[in-house]
């Protein structure tokens, strides 16, 4: 992503959070109830019980709660671009730590048992599979077990012009470049995949 591509999409977020305020449609998605399938699936990659657990593109740190419900304690951190989204994300939940950060700033170091990652690859960039590769493979540096990350899939009958929609074969074979260990869910009723790599 270039500072170009950054800036658009950090735009994107901050108009839609100025215009729709603590909203899952300011994130993208169309209902709570698609966004909390989607946690799901994301956190079926094991039990996460008394882990450790980055969300990289937190938004307003829905997950969370989800995985509070579903677990019980886990040690959370959310870390995301975009300052109004966090902004946001703190006064909900002030005793939560939310980073603005970079996972691929070579000066964030933080690790953690698992990264997940909900909706943060959907934007279309000028080389999208090469960005996939770099944070893929960083979050997977930065966990001590493992990464889950979501894609819209290229299996639909529509695309937005502005979301870039991934073959899950191309996302496999960058996940066996970094792990041995992968699974590939596309069987959950919304337009796309999940990926588990595990360490």
């Amino acid at each position: 992503m270039n500072d170009s591509e950054r800036s658009s999409l950090v735009g994107l977020y901050s108009e839609r959070v100025a215009e729709l305020g603590y909203d899952v449609r300011s994130l993208g998605w169309k209902s709570r109830e698609d966004q909390n399938l989607r946690f799901q699936v994301l956190a079926d990659i094991a039990d996460l019980r008394n882990s450790s657990v980055c969300d990289v593109g937190c938004g307003f740190g829905d997950l969370l709660p989800y995985l509070n419900e579903r677990f019980g304690a886990v040690q959370y951190h959310g870390v995301d671009i975009c300052q109004d989204l966090l902004e946001i994300a703190g006064r909900r939940r002030p005793d939560i730590r939310f980073s603005l950060a970079d996972i691929l700033s070579p000066a964030y170091s933080e690790l953690a048992d698992w990264h997940l990652l909900s909706g943060a690859l959907s934007y279309k960039l000028s080389d999208n599979l090469a960005f996939t590769e770099r944070m893929l493979g960083r979050m997977l540096e930065l966990s001590a077990k493992g990464v889950a990350a979501n894609f819209l899939s290229s299996h639909v009958n529509f695309q937005h012009p502005r979301n870039y929609h991934h073959d899950p074969c191309d996302v496999f074979r960058i996940a066996r470049r970094l792990t041995s260990k992968v699974t590939l869910r596309h069987d959950y009723p919304l337009w796309e995949f999940t990926i588990y790599l595990y360490k």
